[in-house]
């Protein structure tokens, strides 16, 4: 039996370990803190009943990678499945504008719902059409020096559609300014999202806390399948000897009984411990923060799942009953305002457009992400390091590596799937 070592339990990690153990290799996993699950757990809050994440997070139909790795540990079933795509959003009036696709064949049922889209006019939906009905023949290399809004702008795309539907899909994809955002990334995840079949642009929710619906099944699965999980223990250095890892060093022991070595680390973990030369890539990346903000409700207004909120600072409103979680991305500029601040900032908000009064509110609880996800920036599609690198037995997964998607739990379980892949690859030949 092959052994390998998978440092980091996020997505990445997880991932790439599930598939390993599947496929008869003996897998340690090791996690420096005392919980799994990287950027996506939950956890109770002192005084409280509800379990509430560290961010909220979407799913989509178009994750193939993602929905594969769920239901193989037997998480699929703590997400709720929209049939067909379905989004309610607000305009700063406070009317409620249904992006809604209608049961009828695929892709008609698309181009129908974009058509009924009333935030835009109807010569504004037709252009929104003409550029969905394009982007299968667009090229990659035509993108690749371009930023969102400088493509957007070029495909006579005017300021209202840009801010009344692209922009909402690509800050919430890539949570970062389109004038920062590369083109070609986004282009892939368009083109997956319409153009991936019926399901691929429905909406995929948790229907509990992050880690009861995947992190649980996944540490389960691991170790029924013979794997070990290690907690609360870090990676301390690397020892490379003649192209190979040796021993991985950690602050309780040392391991030198595997035969491979998956590294699942953030970019800035990994840079520590790995010289630069090794990797065929770069480790360049700038980050951009999420802001997640709990608020608990006497009575709760909303009737849908959840609320995009258009040409607003908050991005997305989720309903969890009497306690509802808004979502600003690529909030770096609110990150050095205090609680009170940013309450305010969400109350006005909630005014604005649901007509909440702060008196509604019972309590709050805000959560900072500050690096919760690099930039992809157009420098960026030439720099991501691929999974494979310099090192015989050693490979990289994490949603920063070449996947060619922006940092999402899809490219996380890509680059898991792929790092796997490779690792049994190499070790079969």
């Amino acid at each position: 039996m092959k052994k390998c070592i998978v440092i980091g339990g996020g997505i990445a990690g997880l991932t790439a370990a599930s598939y390993l153990v599947n496929d008869g290799t003996k897998v340690t996993l090791l996690e420096s803190s005392p919980k799994l699950g990287g950027r996506a757990y939950s956890f109770k809050l002192p005084g409280k009943n509800e379990t509430i994440d560290n961010g909220q997070h979407i799913l989509m139909g178009c994750y193939r990678d993602t929905l594969s790795f769920l239901k193989l540990i037997g998480a699929d079933k703590n997400f709720s499945f929209q049939k067909r795509l379905s989004i309610t959003f607000i305009n700063p009036a406070g009317q409620k504008l249904k992006l809604k696709s209608l049961p009828i064949p695929y892709p008609l049922n698309l181009l129908t719902g974009f058509l009924k889209y009333k935030a835009l006019n109807f010569k504004e939906r037709l252009k929104v059409i003409k550029l969905m009905l394009k982007l299968p023949f667009i090229s990659h290399r035509s993108l690749v020096k371009k930023n969102v809004f400088e493509w957007l702008t070029d495909e006579n795309q005017s300021e209202k559609i840009i801010n009344s539907f692209w922009e909402m899909i690509a800050v919430g994809a890539l949570n970062t300014n389109i004038n920062k955002a590369s083109a070609a990334v986004f282009h892939n995840i368009l083109v997956q999202m319409f153009y991936g079949g019926n399901i691929a642009s429905t909406i995929i929710l948790p229907k509990y806390g992050l880690t009861e619906s995947y992190v649980n099944n996944a540490k389960d699965y691991i170790e029924q399948q013979g794997g070990e999980v290690i907690l609360s223990d870090k990676v301390e250095k690397i020892v490379i000897d003649q192209n190979e890892v040796k021993e991985i060093k950690t602050a309780k022991r040392i391991y030198s009984d595997f035969d491979f070595v998956i590294s699942a680390l953030p970019p800035y973990s990994i840079e520590k411990l790995i010289p630069s030369g090794y990797l065929n890539g770069e480790i360049n990346f700038t980050y951009s923060s999420i802001l997640n903000v709990h608020i608990w409700l006497k009575k709760n207004p909303f009737n849908e799942k959840f609320y995009g909120l258009l040409n607003s600072p908050v991005h997305w409103i989720f309903n969890k009953g009497t306690l509802i979680n808004l979502v600003i991305s690529n909030a770096g500029y609110l990150m050095d305002k205090t609680d009170n601040e940013l309450l305010n900032v969400c109350t006005t908000e909630l005014n604005k457009y649901c007509n909440i009064d702060e008196n509604e509110i019972t309590d709050f609880k805000i959560l900072k992400e500050k690096r919760a996800t690099f930039i992809p920036s157009v420098d960026s599609v030439y720099t991501r390091p691929p999974s494979r690198t310099e090192i015989n037995n050693l490979f990289l997964a994490g949603d920063w590596t070449d996947t060619g998607l922006p940092s999402t739990i899809e490219s996380a379980a890509k680059s898991g799937r792929v790092a796997s892949e490779l690792a049994l690859g190499n070790i079969q030949t």
